[in-house]
């Protein structure tokens, strides 16, 4: 049922609703796979009572309310598949607070990573984020969907970055998490009242309640940095030094990169663009700087603290290098061939999406993105590329970015296919290729941890039982059906 859009208007006003064509179009589809759907219209709040407001609404009219950020998740999330209203949080920008002693910062759904790091880095404080996420990504929204930072290597640094958080629940009413359930201040050092109820929320795509508010930790910029790089000829050679250099705990931030998604970040001519898709680019330099890499490159960097600074760089310096001795693998300050590499690499750190430009080869790119057991990813990118075999698509246009978690525990793997987004025969060959590498990796030991698109039944069949908890717990809490149904099981 569609709700009367001047009941919208009266919430948040006339210029804040919009239902032109043009708008309706821009909002019922990504770069994805998903199948288009036009929302019925499109609604910007700007406050949090504004958000009640309408969620209350659309629990009297039983109008579908699908939650938007920024619109850069690319992967269907945020199109209303039942039509309905998109509540667009794009302009509730505010940081709140930051917090430099107890090491937070407190955000609504606007902002973006630029704006947040923008705003620690004279504080010489840096926030936690993902490889490869866009500039003007919502912090909220990407580590809601779970997005693995670039720090996720590391216990201390890449675990519990969600502190306290403010929702907006299926029938308007707000909740609070974490030591602001109490009473307490957001953000205060963690207390016996510090739970994580919130990962009810987290990869839930807006299904089980609107999040308004997030505290997420921060942490200080490193004294100094130390980047090192280890070539490869195969992914299989890598596994080995990947696991031993994990369990010595050398290094934060540590990922492997394979020669195509390397030279699209070292690609100066190629723009980071903004939106997707893009118009593809020339790809004459980066066809130059392919050919020099090596297949596959794994960078280890190793940060000094403030206190003894020197004395903790030496120290994993000389362990990162006696590894490498006994493993006889070649461990470089630099790359062959690529002038100032360990420099971009340096500031990729701070800010990550360098690695964006890969868009520029074709114009989109279609990721697969699962989490297995570091044993598993030799066997997995052999599958991966058989598949592409089959399917007459150059495994050499394969970019793969690989990244440790929680030293060694497990490994996070994209593996990316590009396409021109207006050659319908090559998307559509493309698209065959990703639903069927989806089904063959999980199949095969994947775990995509993040429901998106065609991965939602494709995991949920497999966990019947947790399905079933997730429709009872999406039946309780939000009985009307309204807030991005089709999303969570199916519902």
């Amino acid at each position: 049922m569609a709700v009367d859009n001047s009941k919208l208007e009266k919430i948040v006003g006339k210029k804040n609703v919009l239902a032109d064509e043009a708008t309706l179009m821009q909002f019922s589809q990504d770069q994805s796979f998903v199948a288009p759907r036009r929302p019925d219209a499109v609604v910007y709040v700007e406050t949090v009572e504004q958000v009640q407001q309408l969620v209350k609404l659309a629990n009297e009219t039983l109008t579908p309310i699908v939650p938007f950020s920024s619109g850069l998740t690319l992967r269907g999330a945020a199109i209303a598949d039942q039509g309905g209203i998109i509540l667009n949080m794009s302009r509730m920008k505010k940081i709140i607070e930051i917090d430099d002693e107890n090491l937070f910062a407190m955000v609504e759904p606007g902002v973006t990573y630029k704006q947040l790091q923008d705003e620690l880095t004279p504080k010489g404080l840096k926030v936690m984020i993902p490889f490869g996420a866009p500039a003007d990504r919502s912090v909220l929204t990407s580590y809601l969907e779970r997005d693995p930072v670039m720090a996720a290597p590391c216990f201390e640094d890449g675990n519990s970055l969600i502190m306290d958080t403010e929702i907006v629940l299926p029938n308007g009413d707000i909740f609070h998490t974490g030591n602001w359930a109490s009473g307490g201040r957001p953000g205060a050092p963690s207390g016996p009242i510090r739970t994580n109820i919130l990962r009810m929320w987290t990869g839930a795509q807006g299904t089980l309640g609107i999040m308004t508010k997030m505290v997420v930790q921060v942490s200080y910029m490193p004294a100094q940095r130390k980047i090192f790089f280890i070539p490869f000829k195969s992914l299989a050679e890598a596994v080995e030094p990947m696991k031993r250099i994990q369990r010595r705990e050398i290094g934060s931030e540590s990922f492997i990169i394979n020669s195509f998604n390397l030279a699209a970040l070292l690609t100066e001519s190629w723009k980071v663009p903004s939106k997707f898709p893009v118009k593809a680019a020339d790809a004459k330099e980066f066809e130059q700087i392919r050919k020099v890499l090596p297949a596959y490159t794994m960078a280890v960097v190793i940060n000094g603290p403030k206190r003894r600074t020197e004395e903790k760089i030496a120290y994993e310096v000389t362990a990162l290098k006696e590894l490498c001795d006994s493993l006889n693998v070649q461990l470089l300050e630099s790359l062959p061939n690529i002038t100032g590499a360990e420099n971009i690499i340096d500031a990729e750190i701070l800010r990550p999406w360098g690695v964006l430009r890969k868009f520029n080869y074709k114009g989109s790119v279609h990721d697969l993105t699962f989490k297995a057991p570091i044993t598993k990813i030799a066997e997995l990118e052999k599958l991966m590329f058989d598949l592409a075999l089959q399917a007459g698509y150059p495994a050499a246009d394969i970019g793969m970015y690989l990244m440790p978690l929680e030293r060694g525990r497990a490994i996070h793997c994209e593996f990316d296919l590009h396409c021109t987004a207006a050659d319908e025969a090559e998307r559509e060959t493309v698209k065959t290729l990703w639903q069927k590498a989806s089904a063959e990796l999980i199949n095969n030991g994947a775990y995509f941890d993040r429901p998106y698109g065609i991965w939602a039944p494709l995991m949920y069949s497999r966990a019947a039982v947790y399905s079933q908890m997730l429709q009872k717990l999406k039946a309780e809490t939000d009985p009307n059906n309204i807030l991005n149904p089709g999303k969570l099981c199916f519902a």
